[in-house]
Parts: structure tokens; C-alpha cells; sequence
């Protein structure tokens, strides 16, 4: 893993140097989240609702 700057979010994420998976603190939220059936119900009803520019 090395460090990566991400512009669009303008934070430091990790980038994997053998298969390129970017990793970053949003990332890491989610997947925590993802570890029990409340918050991945939250993010998918979330999800549900988010709107296109």
C-alpha cells in the first residue's frame, strides 16, 4: 500500500500497488458500517434516496 492524495476529495487515501484498490476514510466507514444489518440497511436506504446532479 502506498499513500495516495485524492484530489476530488481532498484527502490522503492508500492505494494498492499489486491489484490498484484505493482505500480511503469514506471506504473504511462504509465497510464498518457494512458489518452489521442496521447500518447496511441505513446505507442502502440511503442509497436509495440520493439524487443525480
Amino acid at each position: 500500500m502506498v499513500p495516495e492524495e485524492l484530489r476530488e476529495a481532498n484527502t490522503v487515501g492508500w492505494r494498492c500497488v499489486m491489484c490498484g484498490e484505493h482505500i480511503d476514510p469514506l471506504i473504511l466507514e462504509h465497510r464498518r458500517r457494512m458489518q452489521t444489518p442496521e447500518g447496511a440497511k441505513a446505507l442502502r436506504e440511503k442509497a436509495g434516496k440520493a439524487e443525480l446532479n
